[in-house]
């Protein structure tokens, strides 16, 4: 019987999407990016095991190079590691170069 659980531990809360920095590792390089986390998501495990074969990084470095790719998608089966470098908080929306979307 389940007695004494908080409502709120069960209540859907929208707007619980995040973005996560990650490090990933295959073996044709590292690369450290972006991961978004949606809200059917719990933590950044749940996408790496969902049944997409792939993982979408923005905002990449490969390498550790100075240059910044927008987007890349990294075959999953190729992922060797993955390292959680800074999990943030509620994901917002960003404009082109890394800054916040103002609203009009």
């Amino acid at each position: 019987m389940m007695t004494g659980r908080r409502a709120d531990v069960l209540a859907y809360t929208p707007d619980r999407s995040r973005w996560a920095t990650v490090r990933v590792e295959t073996d044709g390089g590292v690369y450290v990016g972006r991961i978004y986390v949606p809200d059917t998501k719990q933590r950044v495990s749940d996408v790496l095991a969902d049944d997409r074969q792939f993982l979408s990084l923005t905002e990449v470095r490969v390498n550790d190079g100075e240059r910044v790719e927008d987007y890349m998608a990294i075959n999953k089966s190729f992922i060797r590691t993955l390292r959680i470098l800074e999990e943030g908080g509620i994901a917002a929306a960003r404009a082109p170069g890394g800054g916040a979307v103002e609203a009009c």
